[in-house]
């Protein structure tokens, strides 16, 4: 049996079928984006993040927003018992566009003319040495507790795939 490819945006349910893009206002209440395994042992590959906002991105800011983040972004893999099992941004959240690069290196501005910018993050997992690997309930989370309202778009799309 051929493995299933995974191309799913992360939400607010953990199933594709939630709220994908995180531009709400999170700053009072902390808002978790993820994916959630519901069969054997799935991988998880890679993440995109795109970021899209007004011209003009700066690497000490966030989107376009006017400055940093005041709590950030984190991402981390959590069992399905709710045990964080790796916080894969270290302890130190993304409050900056620039801070993308420090986890994965893969961050570039797309500024084609006139109009929004796009901010693409590539964080490959599996060039740390293997994929994420989630059992059935585990999650792979972006947790967000700051305003974002003031973003276009902003969004976590994982890939990788089922196990067979």
């Amino acid at each position: 049996m051929a493995k299933e490819i995974i191309s799913q945006y992360l939400d607010t349910l953990g199933t594709g079928l939630g709220t994908t893009n995180a531009t709400g206002n999170y700053s009072s209440s902390a808002e978790i984006f993820y994916f959630e395994a519901s069969r054997g042992e799935t991988a998880i590959e890679r993440m995109i993040v795109s970021i899209e906002d007004g011209q003009n991105m700066r690497a000490e800011h966030y989107g376009t927003l006017g400055g940093a983040l005041t709590n950030g972004v984190i991402v981390r893999h959590v069992r399905a018992n709710g045990d964080v099992l790796i916080d894969f941004t270290g302890g130190v959240p993304v409050t900056q566009n620039g801070l993308w690069g420090s986890l994965c290196y893969d961050v570039d501005v797309k500024a084609w003319g006139a109009g929004n910018e796009l901010l693409l993050v590539r964080w490959t997992f599996a060039k740390s040495g293997i994929p994420v690997k989630l059992l059935v309930g585990d999650r792979l989370e972006v947790v967000l507790n700051d305003n974002f309202t003031g973003l276009v778009t902003h969004r976590f799309l994982v890939q990788g795939f089922w196990p067979a």
